[in-house]
């Protein structure tokens, strides 16, 4: 599979996701189906931070995002338009995509990247991001082992097992995920705009939130 694929599979899944979650909470596999998404989208962040010719512009695009699709985010699951108990999974991926950096920056002495790293984790866990620190350790386990995809896997497997038996066993769902990422080619293929990608996120939270006001 491509990147390219790798991004509509996890495009697709996310909108089954927040369609359940806004619109159909009562249909659980909705939600099973959605889990196939943030570890689709953790493990192509950790390839573009490898790839991208300006790390810098890939996190202040993250972050741009983040500040666009928080209202979108908080009024699909809320109804409201600021909502600061819970931000969205943008905020999650740039804190992972600095985190990666971190450790990246300080490779011959690693110690003050950890210490950054679990940092942000700890700032994503405060701010109440969508998966919290999980979702940053999740980044950084694709980002460390790299060019170890199995071993990359297995380890995401443990992790998301263990995130599972603590909170939603539904999360136990994301596991499948680990098949379409083995399964990527290490080839792009098609390349449409990023805004598409991105913007995707924000237009369609906006359209859930606007259809359950309307269904109410």
């Amino acid at each position: 599979m491509s990147a390219f694929m790798l991004k509509l599979l996890a495009l697709f899944c996310m909108a089954i996701d927040h369609t359940g979650a806004v619109l159909f909470p009562q249909q659980e596999v909705l939600r099973w189906i959605g889990r196939l998404a943030f570890p689709i989208y953790c493990f192509l962040l950790s390839e573009g931070f490898f790839f991208t010719s300006s790390r810098k512009r890939y996190l202040l695009r993250l972050l741009l995002f983040g500040i666009l699709s928080e209202p979108c985010f908080d009024f699909a699951f809320s109804g409201l338009w600021w909502r600061p108990e819970r931000q969205n999974v943008f905020w999650t991926l740039a804190l992972g995509l600095a985190a990666i950096w971190a450790i990246e920056k300080f490779r011959e002495n690693p110690f003050p990247g950890i210490l950054l790293a679990f940092c942000c984790a700890l700032l994503a866990e405060v701010l109440h991001t969508d998966y919290g620190a999980f979702g940053v350790f999740l980044v950084l386990i694709f980002a460390v082992f790299h060019s170890r995809r199995l071993t990359a896997l297995g380890v995401f497997a443990l992790a998301d097992i263990g995130y599972a038996l603590n909170g939603s066993i539904i999360q136990i769902g994301a596991v499948l995920a680990a098949v379409p990422i083995w399964l990527y080619n290490k080839k792009r293929g098609p390349r449409l705009p990023k805004l598409l990608f991105y913007g995707f996120y924000p237009a369609h939270l906006l359209v859930l939130g606007w259809l359950r006001l309307l269904l109410r």
